[in-house]
């Protein structure tokens, strides 16, 4: 082989070694983004769209299913200070409702707008570095801020009795509504007012006394 077709051999194995390592950090990676052109000329955008799962999204209440599609739709933009995305997560979530511990769905859809830089402060702004953004980060934050703690099936749930347990929302309950705590003190009250009673004669205990004076 003379010299020059072993360099272009040696250059297209190499060439192809750094595809499959892109290939393999898209694959690690999926959210993320090749910046070094953007980074290159201040100023310049470029839209991106991703989407892929990711493990670990859940909060007490409720979860991102395992293997479900997380989106991110938006703007990187190249700033004095570093890169800025704008745009918006959706992702699906389950969990059980707070009445009736059934499944709940829903979905969250966060705005986001976040800044990453180099050596900047982990509390307002997230990491950058080379050529390479990774958005996960942002994209895990957005869905855990906004997952529900106490979600519902439905804002008409009637839940289940704390009574008997039927689901009030299959069959009736016979059984009497708990008191509202809310009003514990006042039905002290009122019971001990209750336990007073009234005097044979009709007048309460501590009525007034002008009235027995005028009859004598």
């Amino acid at each position: 082989m003379d010299p020059a077709s072993d360099f272009r051999h040696k250059e297209h194995t190499v060439s192809a070694t750094n595809r499959a390592a892109a290939h393999r950090r898209r694959d690690e990676r999926p959210f993320s983004v090749e910046i070094g052109e953007l980074r290159r000329t201040p100023g310049t955008r470029r839209h991106v769209h991703l989407e892929a799962s990711l493990s670990d999204l859940a909060v007490s209440g409720s979860a991102v299913p395992e293997g479900a599609p997380i989106s991110l739709d938006g703007v990187i933009e190249s700033v004095h200070e570093g890169i800025l995305l704008t745009g918006t997560v959706r992702a699906p979530w389950s969990g059980p409702c707070r009445r009736c511990l059934k499944e709940a769905r829903g979905e969250v859809a966060v705005e986001v707008r976040e800044l990453c830089v180099e050596h900047g402060d982990e509390e307002t702004t997230y990491h950058l570095e080379g050529d390479q953004l990774d958005l996960e980060p942002i994209v895990h934050d957005a869905c855990i801020l906004e997952l529900p703690l106490a979600p519902l099936c439905g804002e008409g749930c009637l839940g289940i009795c704390p009574e008997c347990g039927a689901d009030r929302n299959v069959e009736p309950c016979s059984c009497a509504p708990a008191p509202d705590p809310r009003w514990a003190g006042l039905s002290v009250l009122t019971g001990g007012l209750a336990a007073g009673g009234a005097e044979p004669d009709g007048s309460g205990a501590g009525g007034s006394t002008e009235g027995r004076r005028s009859r004598r």
